[in-house]
C-alpha cells in the first residue's frame, strides 16, 4: 500500500513540474527597423521574421515607430513567422488615427484573432491566444470601412511553447496496475500451495 501511495505522489510532482509555462517575449520594434523590408529578430531563443509588407512605405512598413499600416483596406499586410511554436499573447499600439472603424486578423491556417482596433492605445491582448505553429507565416490582414486608417505597432509579445510532453500515468492507471501485480502474485502463491510445489 505504502508503495503504490509513494508512485501517487511522484506521478504529482511530475505533472505539476510538465506544467511551468514559459516566461513571455517581448520583441519591440524602433528606429533600427526604419525602412527595412525584412526584419528579423532574435530573442529567448526565438527567432521572428516579419515580411511581405504590401506596397512598402505608401501601404505597410515599418519605421521609426515601429510596425505601421496606412490607408487600411482590406488586404494581407504582412507577415510574421516564428522559428518554434508560440502562444501570441499581446501587442502595442502606439499610435492610431481614424482607425476605429477597422480590424486586424491575425491568421495562420485555420487559426486567427480578429482585433477591433476601437480600443485605446497600449498594450492590447489578443481575443483567441493560439499557438502558432513554428515556420508558418500569421498572415496579418485588416479591414477598414473608410479607407483612411492608420495604425502603429511596435511590441508583440508571445509565450514560446515546448513541444507536447511525452504523457505522464494518471493515478489510477499505476494504482491498477498495482493492485494487478499483487492479486497476481497472490493467485501464484495459492496455485503453488494447491499443487503442493
Amino acid at each position: 500500500m505504502n508503495k503504490s501511495l509513494t508512485l501517487l505522489g511522484l506521478t504529482a510532482i511530475f505533472a505539476s513540474a510538465s506544467a511551468a509555462q514559459a516566461a513571455p517575449t517581448t520583441f519591440t520594434f524602433s528606429g533600427a527597423d526604419d525602412f527595412q523590408t525584412v526584419l528579423t529578430k532574435t530573442l529567448d531563443g526565438i527567432n521572428l521574421t516579419i515580411d511581405s509588407f504590401n506596397n512598402p512605405g505608401p501601404n505597410s512598413g515599418a519605421d521609426n515607430d515601429g510596425l505601421y499600416i496606412y490607408d487600411i483596406i482590406s488586404y494581407t499586410n504582412f507577415q510574421m513567422t516564428f522559428d518554434t511554436m508560440v502562444r501570441i499573447i499581446s501587442y502595442n499600439v502606439t499610435y492610431k488615427d481614424n482607425a476605429n472603424d477597422s480590424s486586424t486578423t491575425y491568421l495562420q491556417g485555420v487559426l486567427q484573432s480578429v482585433q477591433n482596433n476601437a480600443s485605446g492605445l497600449g498594450l492590447t491582448s489578443f481575443t483567441n491566444q493560439f499557438i502558432a505553429a513554428a515556420n508558418v507565416p500569421i498572415l496579418v490582414s485588416t479591414i477598414d470601412g473608410n479607407n483612411v486608417g492608420f495604425l502603429q505597432i511596435n511590441a508583440f509579445t508571445v509565450e514560446k511553447v515546448d513541444a507536447a510532453p511525452a504523457p505522464v500515468p494518471s493515478p489510477l492507471p499505476l494504482a491498477g496496475a498495482a493492485a494487478a501485480f499483487g492479486l497476481s502474485r497472490q493467485l501464484r502463491r495459492r496455485i503453488r500451495q494447491s499443487s503442493g510445489v
